[in-house]
């Protein structure tokens, strides 16, 4: 069996497959087959059980990288159908918002990155507060050029995921933090280059150079891009400012349902309101 997945690793690369999805497919295969031998609808049931100790998400994680390897071996023919099934998933409720961090903790973050001394302070202002502005990707802040930034009228176009264009909409605290760093943008080694975010090594910034930003802050208030995404999306919602369609056109959604996920309702919120209630009283 070992062959065969090393053959199916070679096929997920060709398939432009993430390194972290391809080690964690292959991790979990190899698990899976120092239990059983085979995959079959037996031993996904005994393995589901064996397993069962694990998190719904870690389970269904599993699940999928034998799934999506039964598809590759029924592709080269040598199994005879698919052994895992729909059911076999475990269905997840949703928990509230996905990025589990607060209005205060984004506040704390954002004081931090504001006040904390950096030689690239402006830089690195205006990259978070856009984040925490638009919503706007990781990756898609490093493609962001001059040639597509229109600060008189508020916008800024960018080639998102799946290479769709979109327009995304500055408020005035994105437009002051990016004409800041414009005044020193300047001094940049490569300040010719066609990006908007340059470092000192590169004309443009490479996606590990915004974690390192975010990490250079600390981890107290665990808020990640990601997170800071999220945080926009439900905030929109929160105080009315924009409808699910309005949020999906931002985001770059092709799906409003996937924006629905990032808008869930934030706990705490949830809890203020809930004090507020009185009935019979």
């Amino acid at each position: 069996m070992k062959n065969k997945i090393e053959q199916y690793k070679n096929y997920l690369i060709n398939q432009a497959k993430s390194n972290n999805t391809i080690s964690s497919y292959v991790s979990d295969l190899n698990h899976f087959f120092t239990l059983h031998d085979e995959i079959s609808r037996d031993s996904i049931i005994r393995y589901k059980e064996e397993i069962s100790n694990l998190s719904s998400s870690s389970i269904n994680r599993k699940l999928s990288a034998i799934k999506s390897f039964n598809e590759f071996l029924l592709m080269l023919g040598l199994i005879d159908s698919m052994k895992v099934i729909k059911r076999d998933f475990v269905k997840i409720q949703g928990k509230g918002n996905p990025t589990n961090i607060t209005e205060s903790q984004v506040s704390e973050f954002l004081d931090k990155v504001s006040n904390k001394y950096n030689l690239h302070r402006d830089r690195n202002i205006a990259i978070v507060f856009l984040i925490a502005h638009t919503g706007i990707r990781r990756e898609e802040i490093t493609n962001l050029k001059l040639r597509n930034l229109d600060l008189i009228n508020g916008e800024l176009k960018l080639i998102g995921k799946g290479d769709k264009e979109r327009v995304i909409l500055l408020n005035d605290v994105a437009i002051k933090v990016i004409k800041d760093y414009l005044k020193i943008r300047e001094r940049y080694k490569f300040a010719n280059s066609q990006y908007i975010f340059l470092s000192e090594r590169s004309e443009k910034l490479d996606k590990s150079t915004i974690n390192y930003i975010f990490n250079s802050y600390g981890d107290d208030c665990k808020v990640g891009v990601h997170s800071l995404r999220h945080n926009w999306a439900t905030s929109t919602q929160e105080q009315g400012i924009l409808t699910l369609p309005e949020l999906q056109d931002q985001l770059g959604h092709s799906s409003i349902s996937t924006s629905g996920k990032y808008t869930h309702a934030r706990k705490e919120n949830i809890k203020k309101k809930i004090n507020n209630l009185r009935i019979g009283l």
